[in-house]
């Protein structure tokens, strides 16, 4: 895979090689890399002119494979493939870097599980990627509970309507 910046928007292509693996290869070896690579990283963003540093841990791991949580799909098949190829080829951390805040909401569904307390601050994040000259917003959702930061979950949503497509110039 390779990254290249235009502008704002960082823009991805696929490696050549990806297809010589199939789906289930590249999630078993993201899996791995997850284990192995991204879990206790941290990861740098902007909150109120402030720098802060969420960890990828377990619940990041959790959720980047759940393409459905609770019976709810979470998103479309098209952008989870997209985000497993982008961890695959070794660029999780490029993509879940260099976000802008968006805003901040309190827990909204307090009691359901120990991710969900009432305590808890939702910070999201968000970027314009273009993945092979498809325009996503990427959406990074990062836990505040005790000062300490975690990222829950990244979602990617395709742009289809030319008027809200950034220029990437």
């Amino acid at each position: 895979m390779s990254i290249r910046k235009v502008g704002e928007i960082e823009i991805y292509e696929t490696d050549k090689h990806i297809n010589e693996y199939s789906r289930k290869e590249r999630e078993k070896y993201v899996n791995e890399l997850f284990k192995e690579e991204y879990i206790g990283k941290e990861i740098s963003y902007l909150l109120n002119d402030k720098e802060i540093k969420a960890l990828i841990n377990q619940t990041t791991r959790k959720n980047f494979n759940a393409l459905s949580h609770h019976g709810i799909r979470t998103e479309k098949r098209k952008a989870f493939n997209i985000e497993h190829d982008i961890a695959f080829s070794g660029d999780y951390i490029s993509f879940v870097s260099n976000a802008k805040y968006s805003n901040t909401n309190k827990e909204f569904k307090a009691g359901q599980n120990k991710n969900h307390r009432e305590d808890n601050l939702w910070h999201n994040f968000t970027k314009t990627i273009i993945f092979n000259n498809i325009y996503f917003n990427l959406t990074i959702n990062v836990r505040e509970r005790n000062n300490k930061f975690f990222i829950h979950n990244t979602k990617l949503k395709e742009i289809k309507k030319e008027a809200d497509k950034p220029s990437n110039k």
